[in-house]
């Protein structure tokens, strides 16, 4: 089914011609969880569960969003690439991948904030969308919770990223997979249901698309790399701190932009800082690639950390909030934050097991529908 992308490789493509190899796969596994776990952090402390010392890095939660954007190019484009396949399947990798969490989340957000409620508790100063309601609640269901339709999901603010994305996935198997009048017409479907807020993020998840189908990428040296990779890291802190006293790049550039662009409102502070990832990126594969065995060494690890870093993005904001709302806080010890931390991990990692542990089973029995609505009735003789 090669024909049907347009960028697709060779039937015949060797490992080393792959942007993604086996070592710089092991390590952008590491960084997804390293992500995750810095959202979970930074919302901790914004949720008041700590009230020690901890750096002053202002929408650092914001800044992994970033990288898990970059990433989730970087990845699909890479696949796709590599690995023809069609719409339908490509459909149903997604939906496999991402359903059996997304509404289990959903579903468990909703439960958290009726019952704290319930108990008299308050959802004040806390809950970024406001109280329980039918929009609230059924639009993140269908990912329009953040496209011109409004209303965000209840007490799972950490949800719109992923309404963000499901379109870039729709945009982009569009793009690829369909030829002709059809794919014009799914272009303007999926964009007009998307809206502009998340439009206006695209961009920065194509710096990855692009990432993956560069052949200077591929060609990249070790010392061209590491220059690239220094540079990436340098070019991120600069872009998370305050060069000239009373001046920040990603608060000034969305000064001028309205609070109804949600977080879109930062799309240009956010390609700056998606580029200065794709860099570091750059710069890491062919670092990967010279020095293999510690990466290989720590595959089984990273891939058991990156198995359920999607389930601990999407579930870590409400049980932060159940914690809080029962004085589960740690108070100005860092080490009662690391035991609860390490406590909600764990949590984290158990749920993953009923969401993502699913997925292999979500897709097969997606196929087998799949397969059924594809095979034609027979038609019985009168």
């Amino acid at each position: 089914m090669s024909h049907l992308l347009p960028f697709a490789a060779p039937p015949a493509v060797e490992a080393e011609a792959r942007f993604i190899t086996r070592p710089l796969s092991i390590a952008l596994d590491l960084v997804r969880f390293a992500a995750a776990l810095a959202v979970l952090v930074c919302h901790a402390a914004q949720a008041k569960l700590y009230g020690g010392w901890f750096p002053n890095i202002p929408l650092a939660q914001h800044y992994a969003v970033v990288v898990f954007f970059v990433l989730s190019g970087l990845v699909i484009a890479a696949s796709a690439h590599h690995k023809p396949t069609s719409l339908t399947q490509f459909a149903i990798a997604r939906a496999a991948r991402i359903l059996p969490v997304s509404l289990t989340a959903l579903a468990f957000s909703a439960a958290a904030f009726a019952l704290v409620t319930a108990l008299g508790g308050s959802a004040q100063h806390t809950d970024t969308y406001g109280q329980l309601s039918w929009r609230g609640t059924l639009l993140p269901m269908v990912f329009l919770s953040e496209s011109a339709w409004g209303a965000g999901p209840v007490w799972n603010p950490p949800y719109w990223s992923l309404c963000y994305e499901v379109w870039y996935y729709a945009l982009f198997g569009a793009a690829v997979y369909l030829r002709g009048p059809a794919r014009i017409a799914a272009l303007i479907v999926c964009a007009l249901l998307a809206g502009p807020r998340i439009l206006l993020l695209l961009p920065i998840w194509l710096v990855g698309v692009v990432l993956a189908l560069s052949p200077a990428a591929r060609r990249t040296g070790v010392l061209s790399g590491l220059a690239l990779f220094a540079a990436g890291l340098v070019s991120a802190y600069l872009h998370t701190v305050v060069v000239i006293p009373g001046w920040h790049l990603m608060r000034s550039l969305a000064a001028p932009f309205d609070f109804q662009l949600s977080f879109s409102r930062f799309a240009l502070s956010d390609l700056l800082l998606a580029l200065a990832v794709a860099m570091a990126f750059a710069g890491l594969r062919p670092l990967a690639n010279r020095w293999p065995r510690p990466w290989l060494t720590l595959e089984r690890p990273a891939q058991a950390l990156a198995g359920f870093s999607f389930t601990l993005y999407l579930f870590h904001w409400p049980l932060l909030l159940l914690a809080k709302s029962v004085g589960l806080v740690a108070g100005r010890s860092g080490i009662g934050f690391v035991i609860e931390v390490l406590a909600l991990l764990a949590i984290c990692y158990v749920i993953s097991l009923a969401t993502e542990g699913q997925r292999a089973r979500v897709r097969r029995w997606l196929e087998a529908m799949v397969a059924r609505l594809s095979t034609p009735r027979s038609v019985l003789p009168a």
